[in-house]
Order: structure tokens, then C-alpha cells, then sequence
């Protein structure tokens, strides 16, 4: 009898551990081996676009967005991209989540608040006159303040630089979808003295005969 029971013991621990194991070795039982050159190539870079880097994840996106293999190409001085205007809302979640990227990707160089001074590329010696350092030929240019670049700047410009980079600065098109850049935008235009101000037209040069 004490056998017995004994074996039940040993059975009900066995079957316990299978159920407590399997929403985990299922990846072990299905897993797939590939051999070296088995697997779909990718294919050839596209003319005109940027490959995505190695190892980075696609995310699922409608269409309008760049989340893909490749980036494509865009002149942020081309004719329209002044009177492109953010598709998505630009409610207080937008702004939060523009802020919060603008944080993680942005303020390394342009600073916490768009200020310049961003530790990756400038140390202002107020802040540690011993680390007053310039570790690029070139400060990021200011967003925010007095002399922003960003009021110079329209959407679609800022939108293309994020996207697609500028002189020293590395692009985002391969790190943040097209919703995402967007809302960087629009968080930049909540800084202090970032509002746009476009040019002013310039003076016509026709006489009118007197």
C-alpha cells in the first residue's frame, strides 16, 4: 500500500511539473534549426533609400509610415515641405509622447529642453568648468530660446531633419515611426520661443508704369 501510494506521489509530481513547464518549453519543443544560407536573402538596397541597420525591430504600421527595410530618401529643402502640417493630433498625448521621446533621443544633444547644451555634445562651463568641453566642432543648434533654430524652421523641415538627418546629425527614420517624429515635432513647438515664423515674402521688384 505504501508503494502504491508512493507511485501516485511520483506520478502527480511528474504530471504537476509537465503543466508548470509547458508554457515555456514550447519554444524548446518547436523551435527550427536553419542551416547556414537556408533562409530568404534580404533583398537589394532599393535606389535612393537608406537600409535599416541590422538587428532592429519592424514594427506593424498602416500605410504612410516608414517603419520598413528601408528609409526613404527626402529633401527637407524641397518645394512643399514648408506647408507639410502634422496628420495626427495634436492633443496633450501627443505632446507627452513627443516630450518623452525628445528626451530619449533628442536631449542627448539638444538638451533637456532644447537648449543647446546637451551633454553628448557641449558642457557649458557654468555647469563644470573643468568639463567645459567641446566634443563636436559644432553645438547642436538651439530649439528653444531666444535665437532658436526651430522658429526659422517649419514642420516639414524639422520633420525631414528627424527623419531622414542633417549636417551631424544622424537620422531617427530607422528608430521612430512617422507618428512618433510627428509628435516630436509638435512637442518642440511647445518650447519657449519655438514657434514657427516664416519668412517674410519677399519685396516685389515690379514697377507700375506711371
Amino acid at each position: 500500500m505504501a508503494n502504491q501510494r508512493r507511485w501516485w506521489l511520483l506520478g502527480g509530481l511528474f504530471v504537476a511539473g509537465l503543466a508548470w513547464a509547458s508554457p515555456w518549453d514550447i519554444d524548446m519543443i518547436d523551435s527550427v534549426a536553419r542551416k547556414a544560407y537556408s533562409w530568404k536573402m534580404a533583398p537589394a538596397r532599393v535606389e535612393g533609400t537608406v537600409q535599416r541597420p541590422s538587428g532592429t525591430v519592424t514594427r506593424a504600421s498602416g500605410n504612410g509610415h516608414y517603419q520598413n527595410d528601408y528609409i526613404a530618401a527626402g529633401d527637407r529643402m524641397a518645394p512643399g515641405v514648408d506647408d507639410m502640417h502634422s496628420p495626427y493630433p495634436t492633443d496633450d498625448k501627443t505632446v507627452a509622447q513627443g516630450e518623452h521621446l525628445f528626451q530619449v533621443s533628442c536631449a542627448p544633444c539638444h538638451g533637456i529642453k532644447g537648449e543647446g547644451n546637451g551633454p553628448v555634445t557641449y558642457n557649458k562651463p557654468s555647469d563644470d568648468p573643468k568639463k567645459a568641453i567641446r566634443r563636436f566642432m559644432m553645438p547642436a543648434p538651439l530649439l528653444s530660446g531666444e535665437g532658436a533654430a526651430s522658429a526659422l524652421r517649419s514642420d516639414g523641415y524639422i520633420y525631414y531633419t528627424i527623419r531622414n538627418g542633417g549636417v551631424g546629425m544622424p537620422m531617427y527614420g530607422i528608430s521612430l515611426t512617422d507618428e512618433e517624429r510627428w509628435s516630436v515635432v509638435t512637442y518642440i513647438r511647445t518650447l519657449e520661443g519655438a514657434a514657427y515664423k516664416p519668412p517674410e515674402p519677399a519685396p516685389s521688384t515690379t514697377t507700375t508704369p506711371g
